[in-house]
């Protein structure tokens, strides 16, 4: 046994000559006069892919880190935009009133001067009567004649009266005419006026809607521009799901703390919002479809297209009644009536872009299609807890 150890030993010993030599060889060729330890490459290679593997985590929780400090910021920016948007709604609501004001002046105006114009000529045909009654009375065309064919004194007395009595007549409806006449040329004026207010009111809406449509492209580049930050798409998209699941959750939280005022449409309805109907389409800019879509999705999903077209009818119902604002930025603004707008939801889904049934339920109710009277609707948890009835399409019940 001993000299079969020997025998082994002597055989490593030999190689470890072998290698030593060789070392020291490839160490002066490469003028490193160190010896070079055998256990040395091992080490190297496993302390390598330890760095690399430490180094790929700290980068994916820098990434992960950045990704979410990306969608925090990104979802305070967008709120901001949202707050700016709402008050820009404002002026436009007041803006449209403003003009709808003019309008109905302008409108009351024209009115006016009709009237005018038909009193002019009521009067003006009364005068052109009595003169050729006078005319036809006399049997000459001039009030010599008339004097000179009086039979006494008394007679031409009686006729001078006569005539005496009958210019004024004649001048008195000559100085009505000439009110009404003063009158219509104040209404022309006053006209005038009107349209040349009218005028700088739509150069000033047109404005304040084209500070809109700037305030909406923000906010996509915002969205554009977080996107390209992230360097994980998917990570991205996760932590922007997630904050706005903390906006939908303050969104629960604010209506749970609002207690029902008791508000309802007072409209008889029944149906189950599959049986539409028609109205007149309305006017729309892009950025009130974009605008429609938005709540829509905030409100109904993009699941339920009998839910989708109630909330759009809501919204014009509300638009088309005197007792909300008369633009569809003007309800949707409005304070305290739709949730996802104030929690800011409702402005990451704008800045993200409505999914396409979401954009096919708002044009479809752009174009006149409803299924809905009300002008009112509540999740139908909170309907359930404050004893609200109503009918329930698509999660929301509408009363």
């Amino acid at each position: 046994m001993r000299k079969k150890t020997f025998r082994i030993n002597f055989k490593i010993s030999k190689k470890l000559i072998y290698v030593i030599a060789s070392s020291l060889v490839i160490a002066e060729c490469l003028g490193n006069i160190k010896l070079i330890s055998l256990a040395g490459p091992v080490d190297v290679f496993e302390e390598t892919v330890l760095k690399d593997v430490k180094t790929d985590k700290d980068d994916a929780d820098a990434t992960a880190e950045a990704n979410k400090n990306t969608a925090e910021i990104l979802v305070e920016q967008i709120k901001e935009v949202n707050d700016r948007i709402s008050q820009i709604s404002s002026k436009i609501e007041f803006s449209k009133s403003s003009l709808d004001a003019i309008d109905k002046d302008i409108l009351e105006c024209e009115q006016e001067m009709t009237e005018a114009d038909e009193n002019i000529r009521a009067e003006r045909a009364k005068l052109s009567t009595a003169l050729q009654t006078m005319y036809e009375s006399s049997g000459s065309d001039d009030l010599l004649s008339l004097m000179l064919r009086s039979d006494d004194e008394y007679d031409l007395i009686n006729r001078e009266e006569y005539v005496s009595d009958f210019s004024s007549y004649i001048n008195k409806e000559i100085g009505d005419i000439q009110v009404l006449v003063d009158e219509k040329e104040d209404q022309s004026y006053d006209l005038l006026l009107l349209r040349s207010d009218r005028e700088v009111e739509v150069e000033n809406y047109e404005n304040i809607q084209k500070e809109l449509s700037s305030e909406i492209d923000e906010l996509t580049e915002l969205m554009e521009e977080a996107e390209k930050k992230a360097e994980d798409a998917q990570s991205f998209a996760e932590e922007l799901a997630e904050e706005v699941a903390k906006l939908e959750a303050e969104e629960r939280a604010a209506l749970e703390r609002r207690s029902y005022n008791g508000d309802t449409s007072n409209v008889v309805y029944d149906g189950d919002g599959t049986d539409y109907y028609y109205v007149s389409p309305y006017p729309y800019t892009v950025d009130e479809l974009d605008i429609l879509a938005a709540i829509i999705q905030a409100e109904a999903g993009s699941v339920s297209y009998p839910g989708m077209i109630a909330v759009g009818s809501v919204v014009m119902n509300r638009v088309e009644d005197s007792r909300f604002a008369n633009t569809i930025s003007g309800v949707i603004y409005a304070p305290y009536q739709f949730e996802p707008v104030s929690s800011g939801s409702f402005a990451v889904i704008l800045a993200q872009g409505p999914v396409a049934a979401c954009y096919q339920a708002a044009q479809d109710v752009l174009d006149g299609k409803r299924n809905v009277p009300n002008f009112y609707f509540k999740a139908a948890w909170y309907a359930e807890e404050h004893g609200i009835s109503g009918v329930n399409i698509g999660g929301n019940v509408f009363h």
